[in-house]
């Protein structure tokens, strides 16, 4: 990873004990709904199988190294030249449109974090990460499902369960989990405040009535029964076969 020692947050942040957020600094108002409720999901995930020689598939600002910074022993950032979020810790540009050869090391894990809505050949992308990765390494691969469109014109796909399933096993992995997200009372709120979000007096105090909504029981219970059919996003994890 180029220029490690300049990194910072952008996205998501620990609050302690372990546990993640949005950025409040960095993450606008419309979109922290969502990177909260993403947060632990991409966290549970790295703690479970972040290993060894690590590639970040378009990696931009490098959202999840600190999370998986202490879990592994090496990192290579993959990116498009012409990103939207110019990155100065790019090793290697290359367009993940295509099947692209990382060389001769052999990974022991590969990130893809809510970039593959953005390809609009979303299955070189997994193939890519087979073929960077050692038998039994890991593909961690995080995509939106109920998210509004976004980087507009390179917002190409949403993506359900029976798809990331299907694109896991084309590429040569076994799936290990993919993990919906959210469900109708995180979707509903993440809209209602996405909605408002250009009136800052209104979208600020909601978000923080959200918030306190979604820690109760019945919220709770809510969201476990309407995950599987009305999720905010996945992250799923492939272990190269």
């Amino acid at each position: 990873m180029r220029n490690e020692n300049l990194w910072s947050p952008t996205k998501f942040e620990s609050f302690g004990d372990g546990k993640w957020r949005a950025d409040r600094k960095h993450v606008p108002m419309s979109s922290r709904l969502y990177v909260d409720t993403l947060a632990p999901a991409y966290n549970d995930a790295i703690r479970g199988y972040a290993r060894g020689h690590l590639a970040d598939l378009g990696c931009g600002l490098v959202p999840l190294y600190q999370m998986y910074r202490p879990l592994v022993d090496s990192i290579m950032c993959v990116d498009w030249a012409s990103s939207l979020h110019r990155s100065p810790y790019v090793d290697v540009f290359a367009d993940l449109n295509e099947v692209v050869d990382l060389g001769e090391v052999a990974f022991d894990t590969v990130i893809a974090s809510d970039v593959i809505e953005h390809l609009h050949s979303p299955a070189a992308l997994c193939q890519t990460a087979s073929k960077a990765l050692r038998t039994g390494g890991h593909f961690i691969l995080g995509a939106p499902f109920m998210y509004w469109i976004h980087e507009a014109p390179y917002d190409f796909h949403r993506f359900t369960r029976h798809a990331l399933e299907r694109l896991l096993s084309d590429a040569g992995f076994a799936v290990v989990a993919v993990s919906p997200i959210g469900g109708a009372p995180e979707v509903i709120s993440d809209l209602l405040v996405k909605s408002l979000s250009p009136w800052p007096w209104i979208s600020k105090p909601l978000y923080g009535s959200t918030r306190a909504m979604l820690r109760l029981s019945i919220a709770k219970k809510l969201s476990a029964g309407t995950r599987d059919n009305m999720p905010s996003g996945y992250v799923a994890v492939g272990r190269k076969q």
